[in-house]
């Protein structure tokens, strides 16, 4: 029986491999079994919050429990393939840049760790996931914990442009070149996203790029981010993007992960939790469960859950439902301590859709029976809005003051009712685009009420 395998490092060092097993008449078994010299290293670096425990023996124990949930993929919930395990399962990328890897692999869309090989130099953060060939005896010793002898199939060399990027829209990753934005070279990562327009939504790039701009004068920290014509990216793609002319923008997004000549290990939300990324945006989970991870770490604690705050505010003010759990995340900047890393894909969507809610519940359920009927009124699940009330029952749930999150909501509702309207109108957004951006901000309740005491 043979046996696929990678190589995973977390920058230089090796921590196991990753492996798939396909038994006959059996379940295909997806799994990640850590190395013995990893699992004794004294001072590990963060892999993932989700694999990390109180003490040294036990943390020992956890890597060793190789039939953990952690380290097992399963099959997907149309049964058409095999996962892996999620942390591994999130790394890959989405949408049409999933079908355009596939395509360039030569294989199919859901074979996942096929792709994962394929883009397996320039995942997100610090990690790689390349081929490797064992012995027999690695072989047994990995998959069957020396129960067997396997036979070793070869996994296929990463693709050179192979890039792991998630998200419906079409995008690259590129490096900027002088004026010139080129695909990636052997020596050099992907440190920009260029995200591409796209025919269905008019001015895409525009919106975004004063979407992080407003979050910004809001008071959240944003990722870099600006708009640059279509003529000066020197990259094929194979995307359709309608009638684009030279002039065109796409939006150049500054990798947070990548500095030059260094990669910064990040994760995001689905891989903390171990959900796996079609559930992104799962109703089991809450802003209030992220919020509570925040404090568990000192190095996150009470000014993480603030920011949380202020991005879930920002996102309320522009009509975006898109905060899911792969668009919040953590990153490692000396990696081993968890941090909050810029926001990211903020868009007001509200200039394309009627509606509002959130990509994630405010509250669990179970906690919204605490609510009056002015906040149930609009619905529960994902549509509450950050009321005094909602706020209230987050904070008592969190342990946390209630007054010093208070200030914080109602500065970043200020700046915002100080410096958006203006940003609004001197915008490259379509003149519809911008009544419709400035009415739906200027509805929303936060906003409407510092309206209402300023007059």
């Amino acid at each position: 029986m043979n046996v696929k395998a990678l190589e995973i490092r977390l920058g230089k060092l090796r921590i196991g491999v990753l492996f798939q097993f396909a038994p006959a008449h059996a379940a295909t078994i997806n799994r990640f079994v850590a190395d013995e010299a990893f699992i004794n290293t004294i001072q590990q670096p963060t892999l993932s919050l989700s694999m990390l425990s109180d003490s040294p023996q036990d943390q020992a124990l956890l890597w060793r429990d190789f039939q953990s949930t952690l380290f097992n993929g399963r099959l997907s919930k149309d049964g058409q393939s095999w996962l892996l395990p999620a942390f591994f399962q999130n790394l890959l990328p989405e949408g049409v840049f999933r079908d355009q890897l596939a395509r360039a692999r030569q294989c199919a869309s859901n074979d996942h760790f096929e792709l994962l090989a394929a883009c397996g130099k320039d995942l997100p953060g610090n990690v790689y996931a390349l081929p490797v060939e064992l012995s027999r005896a690695e072989l047994g010793h990995y998959v069957t914990q020396d129960a067997d002898a396997l036979e070793m199939s070869i996994t296929a060399e990463p693709l050179e442009d192979g890039v792991s990027l998630s998200g419906f829209q079409p995008k690259l990753g590129v490096i900027k070149k002088g004026e010139r934005y080129i695909a990636r070279t052997k020596d050099q990562d992907t440190h920009i996203i260029a995200k591409l327009p796209v025919m269905s939504y008019p001015q895409l790039p525009e919106a975004e790029a004063l979407s992080l701009s407003l979050a910004s004068a809001a008071g959240v920290n944003a990722c870099n981010a600006y708009l640059a014509p279509m003529h000066e990216l020197a990259v094929q793609h194979h995307y359709e993007l309608g009638d684009i002319q030279a002039n065109t923008n796409f939006l150049a997004v500054s990798r947070y992960d990548r500095k030059t000549g260094q990669r910064i290990h990040c994760e995001d939300f689905a891989q903390i939790l171990g959900i796996m990324p079609e559930n992104k945006y799962s109703s089991d989970h809450s802003y209030l469960d992220i919020a509570a991870t925040f404090l568990t770490y000192p190095s996150l604690g009470t000014e993480a859950v603030h920011e949380l705050l202020r991005r879930i505010t920002v996102n309320e003010m522009l009509g975006n439902p898109d905060m899911h759990l792969k668009n919040i995340g953590v990153w490692y900047p000396d990696g081993k301590t968890p941090e909050l890393p810029p926001a990211y894909d903020i868009v007001a969507h509200c200039i394309y859709t009627p509606g509002y809610g959130h990509g994630l519940r405010l509250l669990p359920q179970s906690l919204e029976t605490q609510l009056g009927p002015k906040e149930l009124a609009n619905g529960t699940h994902r549509q509450l809005r950050l009321s005094p009330m909602v706020l209230r029952v987050f904070c008592e749930s969190l342990e946390i003051p209630e007054k010093p999150a208070t200030a914080v909501i109602s500065k970043c509702v200020k700046d915002a009712v100080k410096t958006w309207p203006d940003m609004i109108e001197n915008s490259l957004l379509f003149e519809s685009q911008k009544k419709k951006l400035l009415k739906y901000f200027l509805a929303h309740p936060l906003v409407k009420s510092v309206l209402r005491r300023q007059n």
